[in-house]
């Protein structure tokens, strides 16, 4: 039993091992545009929203070619929405700041990114600003993220597009 224990493992370590991977740089985060926290410690927050951002660049990275490097060095992140403060909440005890979306709060992130195949050669490179339309429930508005995999629907939907378009002809 122990055997087949150590076998599967293997097997999925080297599985993975052979899809595309991404790296990814936080250039001065200090001056991004709006990664503010609502009612969360900043530092907390800008970790949880720095790790949702490698996860996600790591699966789109995993539809590359096998052995293929997503090199990413982010310069600017704006978050869809913005926070805003509002009244005084007896039940939680303090002054409460929510982030506000709306159908016009884009999401919008810059960056440049090189691609590399399994020998280090650069296949892709360029640099991106981009600004997501075309929200998930666009129209309404949601007062907050209720869930840590909620936190970034509308930046997620922002960066497929994006990967979509950029390496299409990669992904066939």
């Amino acid at each position: 039993m122990k055997i087949h224990g150590i076998l599967l493992l293997v097997s999925l370590v080297s599985a993975t091992a052979w899809a595309g991977t991404a790296e990814l740089t936080w250039h001065e985060p200090e001056n991004y545009r709006d990664i503010r926290a609502s009612n969360e410690i900043e530092s907390r927050f800008h970790a949880r929203v720095f790790s949702e951002f490698e996860k996600h660049f790591n699966l789109l990275a995993a539809k590359l070619p096998e052995q293929h490097t997503l090199k990413i060095t982010v310069t600017d992140v704006d978050l869809a929405g913005e926070v805003l403060p509002q009244s005084y909440h007896a039940y939680h005890g303090g002054f409460q700041a929510l982030r506000v979306i709306k159908s016009m709060d884009f999401p919008r992130m810059e960056f440049s990114y090189v691609v590399e195949n399994e020998l280090g050669e650069v296949i892709a490179a360029g640099e991106e600003r981009l600004r997501g339309r075309d929200l998930p429930g666009q129209g309404r508005t949601s007062r907050r993220a209720s869930s840590q995999h909620e936190l970034l629907d509308y930046e997620r939907a922002m960066l497929d597009r994006w990967f979509q378009f950029r390496f299409e002809t990669e992904l066939k």
